[in-house]
């Protein structure tokens, strides 16, 4: 008895080890096992499509291997490789409409199919055959999924040596499309990981060039105390100020807020700063300066962008400060003979790049040694508490009664008690204070 199930299991044993070598679906699984190490060789995107056809057509024995991904914009299949005879021709050519055709109508149920004969079936999408000279004698068509969501179709077209697709080839292709989606879910993913990353060194180079174009008021000396202190929402800004040294004991201040946020706002912010520094020694006074400036920025100007200002020439021989404001908010005036601050009521106009032919309006005071004035843009006025409260204008005029020792005292105490307002909130807007102690 024992010896008749020994030689039984002998047999069976021989049997198995002649059989496995020439399975077809034991080697085919072999390969799709193979595929997963394949698979995750290459994150690119356009490499991994090409590696899922290669195997696709070798796995499926198949004389041409498509792929097609929706487009999620247009929700339509677009072929992204096709390997093998004059199906190669279909390479990035054709789109298909979802529902349209075999693989339109698997991504849309989401349900693999075989159509063996597809000539005779009313979906088959005969155009695409017409325009390459191919003849699809048999599609094997399964969707491609991915956490739930269809990402594309894969198909097998024309077995080789054989007439037609059986089930058997069906459960084969659609594990491959299984590992063939995860796959490309990943390199997706990744591409978006890399994409963020060179967006975050692109903005990090921005910020870099966007604060060296500021100038850095504790390095340089124009006879007058002055400070500021810029901190934008994002990695760049469209808040701006300059300060330049002009003939006759004179110095030149602008102080701006740029409509919008983000690279396009510094972009125009730098524009802006640019034509400021070429105009500035040129104008007689700030309305003359804004009049030129708004003409250049009416010019093209980009995205339907503005720019609110508002520029000083102050001269220090006679301690008087010519002002011109376009549409930005009023100086603050800390006197120094009583200690109050109050906001400068003088003639308004629009921002600049919105008409080039907009009238800009002179205004003209004369201040006391010790006098203060600031500058602001609406980031600090308009920061919010956790709340939603704003920090007003009335807020600041307090903040900046007490006499500083020195401009910059006096905006790190602007900073430091907005800082302390708007704990707890996000910081939705650029903030920017500019601080002159007249000599």
């Amino acid at each position: 008895m024992r010896k008749t199930t020994k030689v039984r299991r002998e047999k069976t044993r021989r049997a198995s080890d002649k059989k496995i070598p020439g399975d077809p679906t034991i080697e085919n699984l072999r390969k799709v096992l193979a595929l997963t190490g394949i698979l995750n060789s290459t994150l690119k995107l356009n490499e991994l499509l090409a590696v899922i056809m290669n195997t696709s057509s070798e796995v499926m024995h198949s004389e041409v291997a498509s792929l097609l991904l929706i487009d999620e914009t247009s929700n339509e299949l677009v072929f992204r490789v096709a390997l093998g005879g004059k199906g190669a021709a279909l390479e990035e050519k054709f789109r298909v409409k979802m529902g349209e055709g075999i693989a339109g109508s698997v991504a849309a149920s989401g349900k693999p199919e075989i159509v063996n004969h597809p000539q005779k079936d009313p979906r088959f999408a005969k155009r695409f055959d017409d325009s390459t000279g191919f003849v699809t004698r048999a599609i094997l068509c399964v969707p491609m999924k991915a956490k739930g969501k269809i990402l594309g179709v894969l198909q097998a077209i024309n077995p080789r040596g054989r007439d037609k697709f059986c089930q058997e080839d069906l459960e084969l292709f659609e594990t491959f499309a299984d590992q063939a989606a995860i796959a490309i879910e990943n390199a997706r993913l990744h591409g978006e990981i890399v994409k963020q990353e060179k967006t975050k060194q692109a903005l990090k180079i921005a910020h870099e060039i966007q604060q060296n174009f500021l100038p850095d008021l504790t390095s340089r000396h124009f006879g007058i105390d002055l400070s500021a202190l810029s901190l934008p929402a994002f990695d760049v800004g469209g808040d701006l100020y300059d300060v330049i040294a002009l003939e006759g004991n004179r110095i030149g201040v602008i102080l701006g807020d740029v409509s919008g946020k983000g690279v396009p706002a510094a972009l125009y912010m730098v524009r802006a700063m640019s034509e400021y520094r070429f105009l500035a020694p040129q104008a007689k006074d700030p309305a003359e300066l804004l009049t030129a400036l708004n003409q250049r920025l009416s010019v093209n100007s980009p995205f339907g962008m503005f720019l609110t200002i508002i520029c000083l020439l102050i001269d220090k021989n006679m301690n008087t400060v010519q002002y011109s404001s376009a549409g930005h908010l009023p100086i603050l005036l800390r006197k120094i003979t009583d200690g109050t601050a109050e906001s400068l009521k003088g003639a308004q106009s629009p921002p600049l790049g919105l008409m080039p032919e907009t009238p800009f309006f002179l205004n003209t005071i004369h201040l006391e040694s010790g006098d203060a004035l600031f500058l602001y843009t609406d980031g600090v006025v308009e920061a919010r508490d956790k709340h939603g409260k704003e920090y007003t204008i009335e807020r600041l005029a307090e903040c900046v009664k007490k006499e500083a020792d020195s401009a910059a005292a006096y905006s790190e105490r602007i900073f430091e008690e907005v800082r302390n307002f708007t704990t707890g909130a996000d910081q939705h807007d650029d903030i920017t204070a500019l601080t002159v102690v007249i000599p």
